[in-house]
Order: structure tokens, then C-alpha cells, then sequence
């Protein structure tokens, strides 16, 4: 098992830090590794180097910033990894067994690791979306699952700003904008 980066610890950094504004009383249930090498096994594929630091970190957690599926024996079966992936496969949606769902993303569309572009310990992040076909590919949305958290925190970091402003009241929005731009 390698060490994790720095860039790991920064984005890990950047998500405790989300976690907590969410809900100050998150939990985390860290994963064992010999949790993730099951997991591996029942899916048959090695998952991303960053992926299995992030399990051993924080595995589990409900109500978190982000919907991540864990290796950890969570119910129901559609937070486990293993469990919404043999659901997914045996049930109605068409997907390639090298990509391996990992976050839920609205409408029975998914972000998965791309496991057929592993390289240096990493996968591409793509978007399945389940009406697709072999026609019409997974689209790529990042390079890797830590650009793929990060951007996903920096966006709803965005939103959540913008949902402040747009609550206070146009009297004064000008006049909040103007003091932010001259901090």
C-alpha cells in the first residue's frame, strides 16, 4: 500500500473541511484495507490508488458533502460500491463491467471509474448515463477521482455562495458585490 500524496491530503483537507460545515457532527467510518481488497475482488477490477486512500480515511458517511459509495458493509446495498454495482449489472441498466460506479449523480445516471484506462495507480472519472448505448460512450468529466472531488466541492462551494446572495435582498446586493471585490 503506497503513501498518499500531498495533492491526496490537500483535497482530503478541502472535504473534512466541507464535511464539517455541512453537518459539524459528521462521522466518518474509515474502511479496512482488507475491506477495499474484497471489494476489488466482488468487482473484479483494481480501483484507483486515491479511491482507496479516500476509503481508509473516511469509508463511510452518511449525510457528507458528497455521495460517495463506500467498500464498508453499508445498508442499505445502494451506499456500498459492491452492492449498487451487482444491483446495476443484474438489474435493468446495460453497463460495461470496466466501469465501476462510484457516486450517484441524479436519474439513474452515475459517476464511474473508467477501469480500462487504469495508469500509474489513477482512472478517468466519466458520466453513464444509463439511457446510453455502446454508440454513445461514457463522457469524460475528470482526469481522476481527486480532480473529480475537488471540482465537485469547489462547485457547490460556488453555489451555495451565489444562494447567499441571492436570498439577501436586491437593495443591497450591489452594494455586498462592490465590498467583495475591493477584500
Amino acid at each position: 500500500m503506497e503513501k498518499p500524496t500531498q495533492r491526496y491530503q490537500d483535497v482530503a483537507r478541502l472535504f473534512r473541511e466541507h464535511a464539517r460545515l455541512q453537518d459539524p457532527e459528521t462521522i466518518f467510518e474509515p474502511a479496512t484495507s482488507e475491506e477495499l481488497s474484497a471489494a476489488e475482488r466482488a468487482l473484479g477490477c483494481r480501483f484507483p490508488a486515491s479511491y482507496g486512500w479516500f476509503q481508509r480515511e473516511f469509508g463511510y458517511f452518511p449525510n457528507g458533502p458528497l455521495d460517495i459509495y463506500s467498500v464498508r458493509g453499508a445498508e442499505p446495498p445502494s451506499v456500498n460500491i459492491v452492492g449498487i454495482n451487482v444491483e446495476v449489472r443484474d438489474g435493468y441498466l446495460p453497463l460495461p463491467p470496466h466501469l465501476i460506479l462510484f457516486s450517484d449523480s441524479g436519474g439513474s445516471d452515475f459517476y464511474c471509474f473508467d477501469t480500462s484506462a487504469l495508469e500509474r495507480g489513477e482512472c478517468p472519472i466519466v458520466w453513464w448515463d444509463h439511457e446510453g448505448s455502446e454508440v454513445r460512450p461514457p463522457e469524460l468529466v475528470a482526469p481522476s477521482f481527486l480532480d473529480w472531488i475537488e471540482a465537485e466541492l469547489r462547485e457547490r462551494a460556488a453555489e451555495a455562495k451565489e444562494s447567499l446572495l441571492d436570498s439577501v435582498g436586491y437593495v443591497h446586493l450591489d452594494w455586498i458585490r462592490n465590498w467583495l471585490k475591493n477584500k
